[in-house]
Parts: C-alpha cells; structure tokens; sequence
C-alpha cells in the first residue's frame, strides 16, 4: 500500500475507533461500582495457550478467551526491558512506571535506595483512590501476602524483599502504616505467615517466623480490629460482618493447585478465596479486588511447566466463578499478566489423531493416547509420504517435547538423549518416568538455577462496566487509567 494510501487508511480507523469509543461512552454513562483486577503472575500468552491446550482443548476457550475487548500491554520497567513484578504490579494499579525491585514509587526511586539519594514521593495507586471514595478494598494471592504483586497494593518500599517492613505498612496501628488506605485493606488473603510471627514462635502448621522483631502481628491485626483466619474451617465461617480480614494460609506461598489437597490446614483454593472475597466485599459502596495466581511464575521459574498450567488453569476458573457471581452491567472485571517467561510450545506437534482432517496410516500408542491434547509429551509429526506419525527429532535424530524454556533448572548438559529415558530428576528431586511426569522439568537450553522472566507483551482482556474502552498495544499503565475511569474517579 502507498504511505499516502496507509496514512488514509489509519485515519479511518481512527475515526472509526473514536466513534466506537464515543458510543461506548454514550451507551455506559454511569461508572462503575465495582473493578475486580486478576493477574496472573508470569502469564505470558505462551502459558495462555497452552493452558488452553491442556484444560479446553486446542480449539477450546477458556473463561479469559470469552471476553470480548482484549489488548497488548508492554511491560517494560523504567530501568530494564526485561521487568520483575514489582514495577509491572507498580505500574498497572498507580500508572506510574518504576524501576524493578521497587514497589509504590516512580522512577527517581531505585532499588534499595544504592545511590543513597533518599526515595521519592509515593505514587497514588487505585486501592487508595477506592477508599477515599468510601469503597471497600480487599487483596488475594496465591503467593505470600507481602510478595511483589499483592504488596504493590498497599505498600510503598524501595526493596520488594523486605516483606516484614511490607507487612508493617498495612497494619493500621504502625508508625509505617500507610495512611492512603484511611481504615485499611479490607481483605487480606494469602501466604505468607513467616513475616507475621516472630522467630522465636511456632505457627499453627509446625512452621517458624521470620520476624526479628519479636511482634506478633497475627495479635496486632486482631487488636487493630481484624478477624484472623489461618484454615479451611476459620475460612468457612467468614462473612461481611467479619470485615476487616487478614487470612494466612501459608508459612509462605499457598500451594500449588495441584498440590493443595494435600495442605495440613486445608486451604482454600483460589476459586474460593475469589468467591468469598466477592462475598464479603459487596455492598451498596462498592468495592475494588485484586485476584493473583501467584503461583503461576513460580512454577515457570522452578522449570516444571505442569504446575504452571494447572495454576494457570485454576485461575481461569476463579475468573469465570467472578464473572457468573457478579452484574456486570455494573462491575468492570479485567484479567491480565506483569509479565512473561522464557517458555514456549516449540516445533510442530500435531493435534490429536481425532482432531485431523485426515487419517494416518499408522501411530505410536504414545501419540495415540497422550493426554491434555499431547501437550505434555514428545512431539510427534506426520511422514507425508507414508501418513505415519513418529516422533519429531533434532538433527540428531533425537525426540523432543513440544513444550521447552529458553532457560532455568531443566537444562541437561552434554548430549540430549531421549526425553521419554531421560534420567534427569524432576521438581524436588523426584524421580520422574517421562514427560507427562507431574513432576517432569521441561529442557532448558540455557543452565540456571531459576528459569528467567521474558520481556514481550501479554494481554489484557476485559469484560463489564467501561471495558470497551481496552483497545490496542499499550503500556501496562493503561490498566491503571482504565480502572480508574471506569471507577469514575
């Protein structure tokens, strides 16, 4: 197309889109009453899709794929093209983007303060936007409470590690409480216990504190007028009138989903914790409600793509659980990642045998009865002269799976061999029987001790209240600004 042509033509679409927008506009006046924010820690459009593959099938879609406005965001950081949690989480609930290991400031702020030049002023994120407009406001993660993501909620810190000073900061009755928050975080739900109990104290599942401090704050939260839930049964019991909750289910990370009914307390699973979260926020106010699955990244960053899957997997139910408890004619819901990882789905693996458009004259069992669509198993291809199916192989002549790291612990050294005999051990050491193995490590080309975040785009998909305003390749601030327009604030 000439340049005069395609500058014509972008001006249509300009028009086009703006008229889309006004009307938007025109249609949905009122704001929003409620925003319901879920992220998917390290859910890059890779592990979308494969846990597309592995929960709905190929052509499948899962609770995210039904929404109907969807756009790009770019998650760089203000130092790095390869971004941490804490300045995307930064960046996606106050608009201001940060440099990484930094949580609740701008760029003039860097990580543990090493040019000893002090911090700057806190940006305002929407939490604290929420409650001085009288909403109720509640936080829940899979992972610690004080992790990255969820802590960019609620505290302002120049060091993202320093989870007992991020505790502290939503303890309404601490020096370093942050008084944005008025009353408080309404909701806490999560992992992360160790930075709530001292040392020298024992936790209600055999676990030790990590405070240095000697203050128990599971007490002071209690006196600062929280309930306390730490299981299965605390967390049954709760309703509205329970409100302000901190709820600990972990030492530190909840478990993975596929571990979880294994948990000595019993913990809620993420589609419950969302559930009651809806519950007791709900109100004639209205409300703001951050959902992470933060347990997605580290399954990627441990090597172990199942878990990543399976978590990723959970989440999409709890977002579908969201969606059909919630009136969205009145509630804005908005699913998205901080960033990706180096995982991918690699070579040309075919789809299930009952899912070609032809028949094959021959194929090993292996092929013929991988579950998940074969996502978990080597990746097989089809001889176009003879139609039988075999495994793919390197130029070598040596299988493969179809899912692979660029990076991280699953790197083998030395000559590859067989994956389906591959003696390499798998998540904590187990000892694994082939890639559809739970606990198998997906190769890695690159040898690390944790696979790495990657830097492309993610997606934001949205549905409800002001979301046809999601549109295009953005900057991961944009969530921010469609939050809080939504909001009417």
């Amino acid at each position: 197309m000439h340049s005069r042509n395609l500058t014509s033509a972008l001006a249509l679409c300009g028009a086009a889109l703006l008229t889309s927008e006004s009307a938007a506009a025109q249609s949905t006046p009122s704001p929003a009453k409620n925003v319901i924010f879920f992220v998917g820690d390290g859910m890059g459009v890779s592990t979308v899709t494969a846990t597309r593959i592995y929960s709905v099938g190929v052509a499948g879609k899962l609770a995210m794929d039904k929404f109907p406005y969807v756009a790009l965001s770019r998650t760089y950081s203000a130092d790095t093209i390869t971004p941490d949690s804490a300045p995307t989480m930064s960046a996606m609930v106050s608009g201001v983007n940060t440099n990484n290991g930094v949580l609740g400031f701008g760029p003039d702020t860097e990580n543990k303060d090493f040019l000893h030049d002090g911090d700057g002023l806190p940006s305002t994120n929407v939490l604290e936007l929420a409650k001085a407009h009288g909403k109720r406001v509640g936080v829940v993660s899979t992972a610690r409470i004080t992790h990255a993501t969820p802590a960019a909620c609620y505290a302002h810190i120049d060091d993202r590690d320093n989870e007992n000073a991020i505790a502290l900061q939503a303890l309404p009755t601490d020096p370093t409480y942050n008084p944005k928050l008025l009353g408080g975080v309404d909701l806490l739900f999560g992992g992360g216990r160790q930075f709530f109990v001292p040392t020298t104290v024992i936790d209600e599942e055999g676990g030790s504190g990590s405070r240095t401090d000697g203050r128990d704050l599971r007490a002071e939260f209690q006196t600062a007028g929280y309930s306390y839930v730490w299981n299965a049964t605390g967390f049954a019991a709760l309703g509205a009138a329970d409100l302000p909750v901190l709820g600990l289910f972990e030492r530190s990370h909840m478990e993975w989903e596929y571990d979880r009914p294994t948990d000595l307390g019993g913990e809620p699973s993420i589609v419950e914790l969302t559930s009651k979260a809806i519950e007791m926020l709900d109100g004639p106010q209205g409300y703001f409600l951050m959902v992470e699955g933060g347990r997605i990244d580290h399954a990627h960053h441990a090597g172990n793509a199942f878990r990543a899957i399976t978590d990723a997997e959970a989440l999409d139910q709890a977002i579908a659980a969201a969606v059909a408890s919630v009136n969205l004619d009145e509630t804005l819901i908005l699913v998205t990642a901080d960033h990706s990882h180096v995982f991918n789905i690699a070579g040309y693996p075919l789809r299930p045998v009952a899912e070609l458009p032809y028949a094959v004259s021959s194929a090993p069992a292996e092929y013929l009865n991988a579950p998940h669509s074969g996502l978990f198993s080597l990746a097989y291809d089809v001889n176009v002269t003879t139609g039988a199916v075999s495994a793919f192989g390197d130029k070598n002549g040596v299988p493969y799976t179809t899912l692979v790291y660029g990076n991280g612990p699953g790197y083998r050294g030395g000559s590859r061999v067989d994956p389906s005999t591959d003696p390499f051990l798998g998540l904590n050491s187990a000892v694994v029987s082939g890639p559809t193995d739970v606990n198998y490590l997906q190769e890695a080309a690159v040898p690390m001790s944790s696979e790495t975040h990657a830097a492309e785009e993610v997606a934001i998909y949205g549905i409800g209240r002001g979301a046809a305003r999601l549109r295009g390749t953005v900057k991961n601030t944009a969530c921010f600004a469609l939050m809080k327009t939504a909001f009417g604030f």
